[in-house]
C-alpha cells in the first residue's frame, strides 16, 4: 500500500495525473480492506492524494488571482471542494486516534487549510469570502506551528508557502510576519538542502503573489519594488527547475503565470 502510494505521488509530480490517481485508488483499495472502519488513504498517503484531488482548484485559484480565465472547472467545484475537505477531517479523526506524529497532524490541517483558501478565492461575495479565509488561517496556523514544533524541515517549506499565500490575500505583504518573510525563510530551508522542487514552487510563489501589477486583490502597483531580482528571473528559475527535475506537475501554472506576468 504504502509503495502504491508512493510511486502515485511521483507521478503526480511528474504531471502523469491520470496514472497518479490510478494507483492511489489501488492504494486505497487495499486500505478499505486492511482497515475497513476508515477505508480511506490517512496519514502522508491521504495529504499525497488530496494534493493530487485538489491540483485543478489549485490551479484555478491562481488563475483568479492572476485575472486569467478560470478553466477546467464546472458548476461544481464547490461540491468536489466540500468532498475534500470531508475527506481530510475524516482522515485527520482517524489519525489522532491513532496517535499520529506531530507531522502527520500537521498535514492533515494544511490539506484543509488549502481548502478553505482556494475556496475563499474562487467565491465572490462577502462575508462569506472573509469567514472562510478565517477558517482558513486557523487550519494553516496548526499546520506551520505543527511541521515547526515536529522539526520537519523538509515539510516545512510546504505550510509556509501556503501561509505566504493567505498572508498576501489578507494584507500582510511585507515586513515581519508577511507574505514576504514566508517566503524567505522557505528559501533559507530549499536552498540548503537544496531541495529543489520547493525551489521552483517559491520561484513561483514569487512572481504570481508580487509579480503582478495593476490588479485586484492587493498586489504591487507600478511603484512598489518587487523584493526580489524581478518576477522574469523568477519565472526563468522556476522554468529551469521544473525542467531540470521533471517536476511536469508544474507545467500548466508555469505557462499561466508567464501569460499573466510576461504578457
Amino acid at each position: 500500500l504504502e509503495y502504491r502510494a508512493a510511486l502515485a505521488d511521483v507521478l503526480h509530480q511528474k504531471g502523469q495525473r491520470g496514472k497518479a490517481h490510478e494507483y492511489f485508488s489501488l492504494a486505497e483499495a487495499m486500505e478499505a480492506i486492511r482497515q475497513s472502519e476508515c477505508p480511506l488513504l490517512h496519514s502522508r498517503q491521504g495529504f499525497w492524494f488530496c494534493d493530487l484531488l485538489l491540483v485543478e482548484f489549485e490551479r484555478a485559484s491562481w488563475q483568479q488571482i492572476q485575472k486569467l480565465e478560470v478553466k477546467g472547472l464546472g458548476s461544481e467545484w464547490g461540491n468536489i471542494c466540500c468532498k475534500v475537505e470531508q475527506r481530510a477531517t475524516q482522515t485527520l479523526l482517524v489519525d489522532k486516534l491513532n496517535r499520529s506524529g506531530l507531522v502527520i497532524l500537521a498535514l492533515e490541517h494544511l490539506t484543509l487549510g488549502r481548502v478553505m483558501l482556494y475556496q475563499a478565492v474562487l467565491e465572490s461575495g462577502e462575508p462569506k469570502r472573509t469567514t472562510t479565509l478565517k477558517a482558513a488561517r486557523r487550519s494553516i496556523t496548526v499546520a506551520v506551528d505543527g511541521l515547526r514544533a515536529a522539526g520537519t524541515i523538509h515539510e516545512l517549506p510546504r505550510g509556509l508557502l501556503t501561509r505566504a499565500w493567505l498572508r498576501f490575500l489578507t494584507g500582510a505583504r511585507t515586513g515581519p510576519e508577511s507574505a514576504q518573510s514566508d517566503l524567505d525563510e522557505a528559501w533559507e530551508i530549499a536552498a540548503r538542502g537544496p531541495m529543489k522542487l520547493h525551489m521552483a514552487d517559491i520561484h513561483l510563489y514569487r512572481a504570481r503573489l508580487f509579480g503582478m501589477r495593476n490588479a485586484e486583490c492587493g498586489v504591487r502597483n507600478e511603484a512598489e519594488k518587487y523584493p526580489w531580482e524581478s518576477p522574469q528571473a523568477d519565472l526563468a528559475a522556476a522554468e529551469k527547475l521544473i525542467n531540470d527535475c521533471g517536476y511536469h506537475r508544474r507545467d500548466e501554472e508555469l505557462a499561466d503565470a508567464k501569460k499573466a506576468i510576461l504578457s
